[in-house]
């Protein structure tokens, strides 16, 4: 899988602008401000339906109605263009020029792997962080992920108003909805940690040269139960004994949005003994999990989008993400090329202008 070019309208601070890709590495360039990431989260847009920053809205360029990104790529040797139009109030997705009337059907066709400094902080962030890395990455592989979490969080903003206005005579309706289809997002949730868990700690004990062993445990609401129905009883049982505190607090306090995941290092919890190097490669370790599951489920290798991370790394694990990222194809940000140590094709980036290759 790999990108051959990505054409930017009025989109971030983007004009109008195309980037050309080569299958290998690509160094994208430039002062900070410049639209770098801006970049990047349009060619991310098209693995989520969604970007890093705010509703579609915020991307249309200050001053204009609409924007519009599109994006070529190859996968199964077959050619794809992606175009996804940006209204102030609407957002209209295509696929070969075929219009998609759910972001879920986009999802799942084009994949790639995003890594920032923010996620760094994965490890002793806040439970929220460690979510939106879970979901981000089990949405590109299962399309219906993505429908479920936009229905449940939209119950769960109905029933948050309820609480708010003191109005309780709906709630069980709420409840009921929130435990059938928060069951299912915590059964695909621990799905994928099953999946990662055991790739993630072989990479963590390659990288400490054997001396860390890694676990990564997901931790639910509710103890998951062997079936959905099953679940779906014990969200509900939860819901009920908490109803007076979520009445009280006018907070729901049930259900996946409150999950979390712990990682454990040698039987200690990272939280709170990890040392910074030991935080970075557990990060490392998940993204090189990620990557291995796309490779085997899609068969395809993701595109790999690293933004501004080389500098946050120290050599050895610099070193260790080049191995890993060998092969695929790379879309690199940077502040200046020459500091960049990866060889590979070269993109300026100045005020929202592609000022070369």
């Amino acid at each position: 899988m790999y990108v051959t070019r990505l054409s930017l309208n009025n989109f971030r601070n983007y004009e109008d602008e195309k980037i050309e890709f080569d299958p290998g590495v690509n160094i994208v360039y430039g002062a900070n401000g410049m639209g770098k990431t801006n970049a990047l989260e349009a060619v991310y847009y098209f693995s989520q339906g969604r970007g890093l920053r705010g509703p579609g809205r915020e991307a249309i360029r200050y001053g204009e109605e609409r924007a519009g990104i599109s994006l070529d790529f190859f996968r199964d040797g077959r050619e794809y263009t992606g175009e996804i139009i940006f209204e102030k109030k609407t957002k209209k997705i295509y696929l070969n020029e075929i219009e998609l009337k759910k972001t879920s059907q986009l999802v799942g066709r084009f994949v790639c792997v995003l890594f920032t400094p923010d996620e760094l902080s994965l490890v002793k962030g806040s439970p929220e962080v460690r979510r939106r890395f879970l979901d981000s990455s089990i949405i590109p592989l299962r399309p219906v992920y993505l429908s479920a979490l936009m229905k449940y969080n939209l119950i769960l903003r109905q029933k948050s108003a309820l609480l708010r206005r003191g109005e309780y005579g709906m709630l069980p309706v709420f409840n009921q909805q929130l435990a059938e289809v928060g069951a299912g997002i915590i059964h695909i949730r621990r799905a994928y940690i099953e999946g990662i868990k055991e790739i993630a700690a072989k990479v963590q004990y390659d990288i400490s040269s054997g001396a860390e062993e890694l676990e990564t445990v997901y931790n639910s609401s509710v103890r998951p139960g062997e079936s959905r129905a099953e679940t779906v009883s014990l969200l509900l049982e939860k819901m009920e004994a908490m109803e007076e505190s979520e009445k009280e607090n006018k907070i729901c306090f049930v259900g996946p949005h409150r999950d979390d995941i712990t990682f454990r290092i040698n039987g200690r919890p990272a939280r709170g003994y990890a040392s910074q190097g030991q935080q970075r490669s557990i990060v490392l370790s998940l993204k090189a999990a990620q990557t291995e599951l796309i490779e085997r489920e899609t068969g395809e290798s993701p595109v790999m989008l690293l933004d501004d991370i080389m500098s946050e790394l120290d050599r050895s694990r610099r070193d260790f993400l080049r191995e890993k990222i060998s092969g695929k194809q790379v879309i690199i940000t940077c502040t200046e090329a020459e500091s960049e140590s990866m060889r590979g094709n070269l993109i300026m980036v100045e005020n929202g202008k592609i000022k070369g290759r």
